[in-house]
């Protein structure tokens, strides 16, 4: 008897999820002109960004008058040791600087941080909020 009531309980259990299951119908989304202007604002940022958001590792810095051939010089270098990761001069006034690597997350520029510390000590992390897309 007790065995029949379970399974009558399920059934009935089983019969409302099937019902539940079989509604249908049409949601309608009204949204106020200021969301609608602000997503579009939205659009409009995202197609200007040419990249997306991650991490590489600033290994060389330098201001002055022979700042960008010393930056040069440090690329063509690190290059030569690594050359499976990609290095960028970047050029923030009065600043050269040499950058490595593309990252989407922080955990896989310290792997990297850490083999190329003892060749760049003063090496550290650097966010960058428009970065190539790093190859997978």
């Amino acid at each position: 008897m007790k065995n029949f009531k379970i399974s009558l309980i399920g059934l009935f259990f089983l019969a409302c999820l099937g019902s539940f299951a079989q509604a249908k119908g049409n949601i309608n989304i009204n949204e106020s002109d200021s969301v609608k202007k602000l997503v579009k604002k939205h659009i409009a940022i995202n197609e200007k960004i040419d990249g997306i958001p991650g991490y590489r590792i600033q290994i060389f810095s330098d201001s002055g008058s022979d700042s960008k051939n010393n930056a040069m010089k440090a690329k063509a270098k690190f290059r030569k040791k690594f050359s499976d990761t990609k290095a960028y001069i970047i050029f923030d006034a009065p600043n050269y600087k040499v950058e490595i690597g593309n990252f989407l997350y922080r955990l896989d520029a310290k792997r990297i941080l850490h083999k190329i510390k003892s060749d760049y000590p003063g090496s550290f992390i650097v966010s960058e909020p428009e970065m190539e897309m790093p190859e997978l």
